[in-house]
């Protein structure tokens, strides 16, 4: 009940700070106005979805080989089991919303990273819904809608509000679960986690000075030693955070106040230069500790930074106007339709060499990328390095 009367206090706060401020009905009537056709608008476009361009033309056939004895030779059919920890972006709030009260559904389905609805890609864009094209037996794939408790989330322990702090007990939460589960080969079975927070330390960085650069850091690297040392045969996608910043290219009385209440300081003017310092550090930093190779040292366990979403602004329709499909009647979190774009982003990114990769959202409707002969392998640090120098060779 709190959630549904705080989405209505959003509606009728800009109605009420200005009856107070002394305006006319008639330029209230006009704001509201302005708030309906908005939301009207974010009605008609949030059930839009990608269309792959060429399909899917990978050729998923393998020979019956044994699991592969290291992370650095994992190919996508060498995935048995998918995970995901993070906050809502990750557990798919208002994906499917048509209104603003559909925003506190957790539509885990079709979560980009970890979504599993309709099984087939060609239905839904998501990444294990790509990977089921080479494993059709990839097993912890969310479904439906629900919490990270609920059944049909299976191995997607994201939560909404949560932020690099929770994340070592999110991380918990995963290994215990899959210890849990028998219908996985918890020693053995190759996994892939994606990992994606610090949306909200960002948007809480101008309130609470626990929300510092340091202190996300510290969690994430925590966080990681900790599935280093509890997850066998075990390759982490990092994507690296978002800059919240972005959120004021999609304007609207109704997009501000949605704004206001997920990311206050996502459009503080005030803050806006110490919010940019902190995204540029953490982004960096965070880079700069997987380059170290601190997570290269093992054949059973890998740290890949996937940094598509680090410059990643709105996407722009033809006419250069912001692209409201992308994003749910809030214009903070991912619609269906941005879930879908994200997967594409990051299946992409996860086939390209370290040190290749894209720091945006590119060619929103480019193909699906696919292992070559030449380079089979998710790429990693280690192999991205034999790969660069097996082609400046060939050349």
């Amino acid at each position: 009940m709190s959630c549904l009367a705080l989405i209505f206090l959003v509606l009728l706060s800009s109605t009420n700070i200005i009856n107070s401020s002394g305006f006319d009905d008639d330029y209230v009537n006009l704001i509201m106005e302005n708030a309906w056709k908005t939301n009207e608008k974010m009605k008609n476009i949030t059930s839009e979805r990608i269309e792959l361009r060429n399909g899917f033309s990978c050729n998923t056939f393998v020979s019956n080989s044994p699991r592969p004895t290291s992370v650095h030779a994992l190919r996508p059919n060498d995935i048995e089991i998918i995970g995901a920890i993070g906050d809502s972006l990750t557990a798919a709030n208002g994906a499917k919303a048509t209104t603003i009260l559909g925003l506190i559904e957790e539509c885990r389905g079709v979560s980009w990273s970890i979504g599993g609805e309709q099984l087939d890609v060609s239905q839904s864009i998501t990444l294990p819904n790509i990977l089921r094209k080479f494993n059709p037996n990839l097993y912890g794939a969310s479904t439906g809608s629900g919490t990270s408790t609920s059944t049909n989330a299976v191995f997607n322990m994201a939560r909404p509000g949560e932020t690099s702090f929770q994340m070592l007990t999110q991380a918990t939460n995963l290994v215990n679960k899959m210890k849990q589960t028998t219908d996985i080969n918890f020693v053995e079975g190759w996994k892939l986690v994606t990992f994606f927070i610090g949306g909200n330390d960002l948007c809480k960085a101008c309130k609470n000075a626990k929300y510092n650069a340091e202190n996300y850091l510290n969690n994430i690297r925590t966080t990681l030693d900790y599935l280093k040392a509890n997850l066998p045969r075990t390759l982490v996608n990092l994507v690296i955070s978002l800059d919240v910043t972005g959120i004021d290219e999609l304007e609207g009385i109704l997009c501000r106040n949605m704004q206001a209440t997920f990311c206050e300081c996502g459009l503080s003017a005030t803050f806006r230069d110490s919010l940019l310092t902190m995204t540029k550090r953490i982004q960096q930093e965070t880079e700069d500790l997987i380059s170290s190779g601190i997570y290269d040292n093992s054949e059973d366990f890998a740290v890949v930074v996937q940094p598509f979403m680090k410059n990643m602004r709105p996407p722009k329709k033809d006419d250069g106007t912001s692209d409201y499909s992308y994003f749910t009647p809030d214009c903070f979190h991912f619609s269906a339709k941005g879930h879908e774009a994200a997967a594409i982003e990051l299946w992409n990114s996860m086939l390209t060499p370290v040190g290749q990769k894209q720091d945006r959202w590119t060619n929103l409707n480019q193909p699906l990328k696919c292992p070559s002969q030449n380079s089979p392998y998710i790429f990693t640090n280690k192999n991205s390095r034999t790969s660069l120098r097996d082609l400046f060779n060939r050349h």
